[in-house]
């Protein structure tokens, strides 16, 4: 009795240091992944300060169409530039070659910022399916780029609306990357076909009621005389007055209309016209 009782012990013994081992071993586990968690998204903070650090370099920098200098710089350029210094990940020389390259990304038209990771790309793509911008993102709802007329700038993410546009990842880890090297990236692989996707323009963004009753029944003018806009209020107000009586109204709305999507051509326009930049 005495030896079956010391024996009972010891299987007892034994399977509560097993249950403790799996407990630790679990442990562990856990402890590993929420560390590789937690060092994942320290490597993506890191990354959106070094491409503002970047950014802020070069701000001021006037756009340049076919520009690759800070004497002026278009927005392929640009972004070449960055993935040289930042990445060590060299990028062709223009829009439409790089389009053609990196990992394709789901856009969610109503938040461009969900699954992107900053240094993922975003490129406009016009009515005619050719692309004609690019950008970055920089993290924290914010995108940077040489833009025609402005240079490069630090603009928020709702640049995006009322644009379509094509989103890729360039920055492909290594495959022999270690826990020393996480921001050793790979060739950027080629691209799958272009899918452009409509952001569309929010509620928030709302026509001017004084706007709307005025060009009920006055002639547009000029687009510059209506000062500096985005495309979403172009087409916010031509959207507002299509629904107006008259048909001074509604040929005000298609003026709109297609000023916003000349404002979307406007760079394919210059890359048939020269070298393609």
């Amino acid at each position: 009795m005495i030896r079956r009782g010391h024996s009972g012990h010891a299987r007892g013994t034994i399977a509560s240091m097993w249950a403790r081992t799996r407990i630790a071993s679990w442990v562990v586990v856990l402890l590993l992944a929420l560390s590789a968690q937690t060092t994942e998204a320290a490597d993506r903070t890191s990354r959106a300060a070094r491409i503002r650090n970047f950014a802020r370099q070069w701000l001021g920098t006037h756009y340049q169409w076919g520009g690759d200098s800070k004497a002026g710089i278009d927005c392929s350029a640009y972004v070449r530039r960055m993935y040289r210094r930042l990445f060590d990940v060299e990028l062709p020389r223009t829009t439409k070659q790089q389009i053609n390259l990196g990992v394709d990304l789901p856009v969610n038209p109503l938040d461009p910022s969900d699954g992107i990771q900053p240094g993922d790309v975003f490129f406009y793509v016009d009515r005619t399916g050719v692309p004609n911008h690019v950008v970055v993102y920089a993290g924290s709802n914010r995108i940077t780029h040489s833009e025609s007329g402005r240079g490069v700038v630090i603009d928020p993410i709702r640049k995006l609306w009322g644009r379509r546009v094509v989103a890729r990842r360039f920055l492909v880890p290594a495959r022999d990357a270690g826990r020393q090297a996480r921001e050793t990236f790979g060739p950027v692989p080629a691209a799958g076909p272009l899918k452009p996707r409509e952001i569309p323009c929010p509620p928030s963004v709302r026509a001017d009621k004084a706007e709307v009753r005025l060009y009920t029944d006055t002639p547009v003018p000029e687009m510059k005389a209506l000062g500096e806009r985005e495309i979403c209020d172009y087409r916010v107000l031509a959207n507002a007055l299509r629904r107006r009586p008259g048909s001074l109204a509604k040929s005000n709305a298609a003026k709109l209309e297609s000023y916003a999507e000349w404002i979307e051509n406007i760079e394919s326009l210059k890359s048939e016209i020269g070298r393609g930049w």
